[in-house]
């Protein structure tokens, strides 16, 4: 709620549209700090550059121009909270048939969507304009004698309040089966203490189930604190409340005080002990879409396209269609990197969201789709 002593006269009588500026006020912030948690939201889109993001850069959206908003409820939410107001899609614009030249490409390009989520092929990196935390230590915070180093971004590696960090520009994303659920672990939810990792969100879906489709998400490592008999993770009090406050962390530095704190508010117990574990984060990525000329191509994904022979494994070979011009055309990793985009890994890169991780047998053209089988007579090379 806001103080006592705003005035809501005065502001809800001066209340103006929404902007990318108003909005980014909080959410280019999530996490502490500028494209720290949402990879794909930072000030750099403000004023992005086409390449950017296409819809914000290319066609200059407000971020109201996706999230509508019906009585006060904003449609869209992140991969860690409940969708309580309403989902969006990119189909809810471009359609379930997206590509609408009447290629033969497209008709593919469009069976694909049953299948892939649009920002699998779409995003193809995140954080292009900023880079972006991948790994959160925080048992490591503590140390003020620790000075900070910086990397080849320019980022801090650690902060003696926070821990130790690691950053990454423009890496590939993490693909994984997605239906539109998400697993979730909860305030006071007991996790396995055995369990090398803990997974605090992750996408529901199989290659078996229908309505999942292959979705790009940003995977957020970190380590954090479970109490050790209760087997819930704790919540620190870290901010001081006042001149007077003996127990937060970024004061004090004393863990057991300011996790007896936390849990006192959260009215949950405290052991007095704790444990650290490895956890990760899956947070969908869905904004820096690229024009539809930087998309993945046909060869990044199918290896099998690589050698001579690429549509002509099924279609007819035509004067009129270049198939080996047509499976090339997509992302540019050499002009990303010339641009200093930090990309040089992904060059030359085929299979690029990993079939078999995904519960393929191999390159779909060659071992078929997850529905279908291969076409009678067609012979595998």
């Amino acid at each position: 709620m806001p103080a006592k002593d705003v005035d809501l006269k005065m502001v809800a009588e001066n209340v103006g549209h929404s902007s990318r500026a108003t909005c980014g006020t909080c959410h280019f912030n999530g996490g502490g700090g500028d494209a720290i948690k949402h990879a794909d939201l930072s000030r750099q889109m403000l004023e992005p550059s086409r390449d950017c993001d296409v819809h914000m850069g290319g066609y200059d959206f407000s971020c109201a121009e996706c999230h509508k908003t019906t009585n006060h409820k904003v449609k869209g939410r992140s991969s860690s909270s409940a969708a309580s107001e309403g989902e969006i899609s990119c189909l809810d614009c471009h359609s379930d048939e997206p590509h609408y030249c009447g290629s033969v490409l497209d008709h593919h390009l469009n069976n694909h969507v049953k299948s892939l989520d649009c920002n699998t092929c779409h995003s193809p990196v995140y954080a292009k304009c900023k880079p972006t935390k991948t790994w959160w230590d925080w048992s490591k915070a503590g140390d003020k004698k620790r000075k900070p180093v910086k990397d080849k971004y320019g980022q801090p590696d650690y902060n003696y309040k926070k821990g130790e960090f690691k950053w990454k520009e423009s890496p590939k994303p993490t693909y994984a089966w997605f239906n539109g659920y998400m697993n979730r672990v909860l305030i006071g939810e007991k996790v396995d203490p055995l369990q090398e990792i803990i997974n605090l969100t992750s996408p529901v879906g199989s290659i078996k189930d229908p309505t999942s489709k292959i979705t790009p998400f940003k995977l957020m490592k970190g380590v954090q604190a479970i109490d050790a008999e209760h087997d819930y993770f704790l919540i620190p009090h870290l901010f001081p409340r006042d001149k007077e406050d003996k127990t937060a962390y970024w004061k004090h530095l004393d863990w057991d005080k300011a996790f007896a704190d936390g849990m006192d508010v959260a009215k949950l117990d405290y052991s007095g002990t704790f444990k650290w574990k490895e956890t990760w984060m899956y947070w969908r990525l869905e904004h820096e879409v690229m024009p539809a000329k930087s998309a993945l191509s046909c060869v990044q994904c199918h290896d099998s396209l690589q050698g001579e022979r690429t549509c002509n494994r099924c279609h007819q070979d035509s004067k009129d269609v270049d198939f080996k011009k047509v499976v090339n055309a997509g992302t540019n990793f050499e002009a990303m990197k010339a641009k200093g985009r930090d990309v040089g890994e992904l060059i030359g890169t085929t299979d690029y969201i990993d079939f078999k991780a995904l519960g393929y047998k191999g390159d779909p053209i060659i071992h078929g789709g997850r529905f279908k089988k291969l076409p009678m007579g067609y012979k595998k090379h």
